[in-house]
């Protein structure tokens, strides 16, 4: 004779057992999905400022202490199919001279552009010596041009282009810094 509470109890545990199996296989399917998300797309993440902030790796949360203003392509009318450089002005505002790599050979400026231009390397066979340092005291700014000799920013494609400059300079006490900055321009 079989003992029905028994075989209650016995299906209410099997009910119990493959109910938290199922979760368990749920949770686990849900903790690699969202693993997999965050390892292939982590621009979704990044990207929500991308346009909203500049960086500062000296700075402060109350303003730019190394500011970059006034960015824009050289010449201004870029055409696709020509080579271009980047114009920027450096505004030091921290309470100390900093130092930007200057001369024939060197240049504190670079650029990363999304779309519509290609960034190449050449032969440049024109740079032996170094250059001493520009130093620029406070409250000072300076114009300066990127990329540095070798590299060639090439547009191929016209349209409306976004693009990121970064400033890379020395502080006093010898600390690097740099500001990155959005921009956009139109290729015609």
């Amino acid at each position: 004779m079989i003992d029905t509470n028994s075989t209650g109890q016995y299906q209410k545990i099997s009910r119990m057992h493959f109910n938290r199996t199922k979760q368990c296989i749920l949770l686990s399917t849900l903790a690699i999905l969202t693993i997999f998300t965050i390892i292939c797309f982590p621009e979704v993440a990044e990207n929500q400022y991308a346009y909203s902030q500049s960086t500062n790796s000296t700075g402060n949360a109350t303003g730019p202490e190394v500011d970059l203003i006034n960015i824009h392509p050289s010449p201004s009318n870029v055409k696709a199919g020509s080579n271009f450089e980047i114009l920027a002005t450096v505004v030091n505002n921290l309470p100390d001279t900093i130092m930007l790599p200057a001369g024939r050979c060197d240049s504190p400026l670079t650029a990363f552009f999304m779309r519509n231009v290609l960034i190449r390397q050449d032969q440049f066979q024109g740079c032996t010596a170094a250059s001493s340092p520009f130093e620029l005291n406070q409250g000072e700014e300076v114009t300066v041009a990127g990329p540095v000799p070798g590299t060639i920013y090439q547009a191929i494609k016209a349209g409306k282009t976004s693009a990121t400059a970064t400033i890379y300079y020395l502080t006093e006490n010898g600390q690097p810094g740099n500001v990155t900055k959005p921009f956009v321009f139109t290729i015609s």
